[in-house]
Protein backbone atom coordinates (compact mmCIF):
# COMPACT_ATOMS: atom_id res chain seq x y z
CA UNK A 1 0.00 0.00 0.00
CA UNK A 2 1.36 3.46 -0.91
CA UNK A 3 1.85 6.28 1.60
CA UNK A 4 -1.12 8.13 0.15
CA UNK A 5 -3.30 5.04 0.47
CA UNK A 6 -2.18 4.59 4.06
CA UNK A 7 -3.10 8.19 4.82
CA UNK A 8 -6.60 7.92 3.40
CA UNK A 9 -7.24 4.42 4.75
CA UNK A 10 -7.89 1.10 3.10
CA UNK A 11 -11.66 1.63 2.99
CA UNK A 12 -11.19 4.85 1.04
CA UNK A 13 -8.72 3.48 -1.45
CA UNK A 14 -10.77 4.37 -4.50
CA UNK A 15 -10.92 8.05 -3.52
CA UNK A 16 -7.24 8.11 -2.57
CA UNK A 17 -6.28 7.03 -6.06
CA UNK A 18 -8.55 9.63 -7.68
CA UNK A 19 -6.34 12.40 -9.20
CA UNK A 20 -8.78 15.13 -8.15
CA UNK A 21 -8.84 13.91 -4.55
CA UNK A 22 -5.06 13.66 -4.54
CA UNK A 23 -4.78 17.26 -5.78
CA UNK A 24 -7.12 18.43 -3.01
CA UNK A 25 -4.95 16.58 -0.51
CA UNK A 26 -1.79 18.28 -1.81
CA UNK A 27 -3.50 21.68 -1.64
CA UNK A 28 -4.47 21.10 2.00
CA UNK A 29 -0.92 20.02 2.86
CA UNK A 30 0.54 23.07 1.08
CA UNK A 31 -1.84 25.38 2.96
CA UNK A 32 -0.93 23.76 6.28
CA UNK A 33 2.79 24.08 5.52
CA UNK A 34 2.38 27.76 4.60
CA UNK A 35 0.50 28.41 7.82
CA UNK A 36 3.18 26.66 9.88
CA UNK A 37 5.92 28.66 8.13
CA UNK A 38 4.07 31.92 8.85
CA UNK A 39 3.70 30.97 12.53
CA UNK A 40 7.39 30.12 12.80
CA UNK A 41 8.33 33.43 11.17
CA UNK A 42 6.10 35.32 13.61
CA UNK A 43 7.60 33.43 16.56
CA UNK A 44 11.12 34.28 15.38
CA UNK A 45 10.16 37.93 14.97
CA UNK A 46 8.62 38.02 18.46
CA UNK A 47 11.67 36.32 19.97
CA UNK A 48 14.01 38.87 18.39
CA UNK A 49 11.90 41.70 19.75
CA UNK A 50 11.68 40.03 23.15
CA UNK A 51 15.48 39.61 23.23
CA UNK A 52 15.93 43.32 22.48
CA UNK A 53 13.54 44.25 25.30
CA UNK A 54 15.34 41.92 27.72
CA UNK A 55 18.59 43.76 26.90
CA UNK A 56 16.87 47.05 27.77
CA UNK A 57 15.74 45.60 31.09
CA UNK A 58 19.19 44.22 31.90
CA UNK A 59 20.75 47.63 31.21
CA UNK A 60 18.07 49.18 33.41
CA UNK A 61 18.90 46.78 36.25
CA UNK A 62 22.64 47.43 35.89
CA UNK A 63 22.41 51.23 35.73
CA UNK A 64 19.26 51.91 37.77
CA UNK A 65 19.41 53.73 41.08
CA UNK A 66 16.07 52.69 42.60
CA UNK A 67 16.65 49.38 44.31
CA UNK A 68 12.96 48.58 44.90
CA UNK A 69 12.18 48.89 41.19
CA UNK A 70 15.22 46.83 40.14
CA UNK A 71 14.32 44.02 42.54
CA UNK A 72 10.77 43.87 41.17
CA UNK A 73 11.98 43.83 37.55
CA UNK A 74 14.36 40.96 38.34
CA UNK A 75 11.59 39.06 40.09
CA UNK A 76 9.19 39.46 37.15
CA UNK A 77 11.84 38.26 34.69
CA UNK A 78 12.41 35.20 36.90
CA UNK A 79 8.67 34.49 36.68
CA UNK A 80 8.94 34.44 32.87
CA UNK A 81 6.70 37.49 32.52
CA UNK A 82 7.25 38.90 28.98
CA UNK A 83 9.79 41.71 28.78
CA UNK A 84 7.31 43.70 26.69
CA UNK A 85 4.86 43.85 29.57
CA UNK A 86 7.54 44.82 32.10
CA UNK A 87 8.94 47.54 29.84
CA UNK A 88 5.47 48.99 29.26
CA UNK A 89 4.90 49.29 33.02
CA UNK A 90 8.28 51.02 33.45
CA UNK A 91 7.56 53.58 30.73
CA UNK A 92 5.60 56.04 32.89
CA UNK A 93 8.59 56.89 35.09
CA UNK A 94 11.53 56.23 32.77
CA UNK A 95 12.23 58.77 30.04
CA UNK A 96 15.37 56.89 28.96
CA UNK A 97 13.31 53.82 28.05
CA UNK A 98 10.72 56.04 26.35
CA UNK A 99 13.42 57.58 24.16
CA UNK A 100 14.97 54.20 23.38
CA UNK A 101 11.62 52.84 22.20
CA UNK A 102 10.52 56.06 20.51
CA UNK A 103 7.48 56.37 22.78
CA UNK A 104 5.88 59.70 23.67
CA UNK A 105 3.27 59.65 26.41
CA UNK A 106 2.42 63.30 25.81
CA UNK A 107 1.72 64.99 22.45
CA UNK A 108 4.15 67.67 21.31
CA UNK A 109 3.24 71.26 22.19
CA UNK A 110 0.54 72.54 24.46
CA UNK A 111 -2.43 70.41 25.48
CA UNK A 112 -5.48 71.54 23.56
CA UNK A 113 -8.16 73.21 25.65
CA UNK A 114 -10.97 71.05 24.30
CA UNK A 115 -9.30 68.04 25.89
CA UNK A 116 -9.79 69.60 29.28
CA UNK A 117 -13.34 68.27 29.47
CA UNK A 118 -12.46 64.76 28.28
CA UNK A 119 -12.77 61.99 30.87
CA UNK A 120 -9.48 60.21 31.39
CA UNK A 121 -8.58 57.01 33.22
CA UNK A 122 -7.62 58.78 36.48
CA UNK A 123 -10.95 60.64 36.45
CA UNK A 124 -12.77 57.32 36.69
CA UNK A 125 -10.71 55.92 39.55
CA UNK A 126 -9.24 58.89 41.43
CA UNK A 127 -12.24 61.18 41.70
CA UNK A 128 -11.68 64.27 43.76
CA UNK A 129 -7.91 64.21 43.23
CA UNK A 130 -6.54 67.37 41.62
CA UNK A 131 -4.26 66.14 38.84
CA UNK A 132 -3.16 68.39 35.96
CA UNK A 133 -4.63 67.48 32.59
CA UNK A 134 -1.27 66.68 31.01
CA UNK A 135 -0.59 64.14 33.77
CA UNK A 136 -3.97 62.50 33.19
CA UNK A 137 -3.27 62.28 29.46
CA UNK A 138 0.16 60.75 30.11
CA UNK A 139 -1.40 58.09 32.38
CA UNK A 140 -3.99 57.34 29.69
CA UNK A 141 -1.20 56.91 27.12
CA UNK A 142 0.72 54.70 29.58
CA UNK A 143 -2.29 52.38 29.94
CA UNK A 144 -2.60 52.24 26.15
CA UNK A 145 1.07 51.21 25.83
CA UNK A 146 0.55 48.41 28.36
CA UNK A 147 -2.43 47.16 26.34
CA UNK A 148 -0.53 47.29 23.04
CA UNK A 149 2.55 45.49 24.31
CA UNK A 150 0.55 42.93 26.29
CA UNK A 151 -1.42 41.99 23.18
CA UNK A 152 1.82 41.07 21.39
CA UNK A 153 2.41 38.32 23.98
CA UNK A 154 -1.21 37.84 25.05
CA UNK A 155 -1.07 34.14 25.95
CA UNK A 156 2.12 34.46 28.03
CA UNK A 157 0.97 37.66 29.72
CA UNK A 158 -2.31 36.07 30.79
CA UNK A 159 -0.52 32.94 32.03
CA UNK A 160 2.27 34.71 33.93
CA UNK A 161 0.92 38.05 35.19
CA UNK A 162 -2.18 36.53 36.79
CA UNK A 163 -1.99 34.16 39.75
CA UNK A 164 -4.02 30.95 40.21
CA UNK A 165 -7.01 32.97 41.41
CA UNK A 166 -6.95 35.22 38.35
CA UNK A 167 -5.58 38.20 40.30
CA UNK A 168 -2.64 40.44 39.38
CA UNK A 169 0.55 39.06 40.91
CA UNK A 170 1.83 41.22 43.73
CA UNK A 171 5.21 41.96 42.11
CA UNK A 172 3.54 43.20 38.90
CA UNK A 173 1.10 45.32 40.90
CA UNK A 174 3.87 46.79 43.05
CA UNK A 175 5.94 47.67 39.99
CA UNK A 176 3.01 49.60 38.52
CA UNK A 177 2.34 51.40 41.80
CA UNK A 178 5.99 52.34 42.39
CA UNK A 179 6.47 53.58 38.81
CA UNK A 180 3.34 55.73 38.93
CA UNK A 181 4.32 57.03 42.38
CA UNK A 182 7.77 58.04 41.12
CA UNK A 183 6.31 59.75 38.06
CA UNK A 184 3.79 61.74 40.09
CA UNK A 185 6.41 62.72 42.66
CA UNK A 186 8.71 63.95 39.88
CA UNK A 187 5.79 66.15 38.79
CA UNK A 188 5.37 67.44 42.33
CA UNK A 189 2.20 65.44 43.05
CA UNK A 190 1.73 63.25 46.10
CA UNK A 191 -1.21 60.87 46.33
CA UNK A 192 -2.04 58.41 49.10
CA UNK A 193 -0.36 55.03 48.51
CA UNK A 194 -3.56 53.03 49.01
CA UNK A 195 -5.36 55.16 46.45
CA UNK A 196 -2.56 54.63 43.93
CA UNK A 197 -2.56 50.88 44.65
CA UNK A 198 -6.32 50.64 44.08
CA UNK A 199 -6.04 52.64 40.87
CA UNK A 200 -3.19 50.58 39.40
CA UNK A 201 -4.87 47.31 40.42
CA UNK A 202 -8.13 48.27 38.72
CA UNK A 203 -6.25 49.55 35.68
CA UNK A 204 -4.19 46.38 35.23
CA UNK A 205 -7.21 44.14 35.84
CA UNK A 206 -9.11 46.03 33.15
CA UNK A 207 -6.17 45.80 30.76
CA UNK A 208 -5.69 42.05 31.21
CA UNK A 209 -9.41 41.44 30.89
CA UNK A 210 -9.36 43.28 27.56
CA UNK A 211 -6.25 41.39 26.41
CA UNK A 212 -7.81 38.03 27.38
CA UNK A 213 -11.06 38.81 25.55
CA UNK A 214 -9.28 39.89 22.36
CA UNK A 215 -7.00 36.85 22.50
CA UNK A 216 -10.05 34.59 22.86
CA UNK A 217 -11.74 36.30 19.91
CA UNK A 218 -8.63 35.87 17.74
CA UNK A 219 -8.58 32.15 18.52
CA UNK A 220 -12.23 31.86 17.49
CA UNK A 221 -11.52 33.59 14.15
CA UNK A 222 -8.72 31.16 13.43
Amino acid sequence: MSDVESFFGADDRSESMDPAAFERFKERMAAAAAQLKALQKQEQKQKKKEDELVKILLRFIQTGTKRDIMILVSRLLEQNIPAGFIVSVLLISNEDIQRELGVKLLPAGEIEEEKATALTLPDHYMKGEIIPLKIKIAIDAWAHEIVERSQEYAHRVIETVLDQDGLIKLAALQLGVFCLRDYLEDEGIRIDYDLLKNFVELMLEGILKKVAEEFKNRKKIR
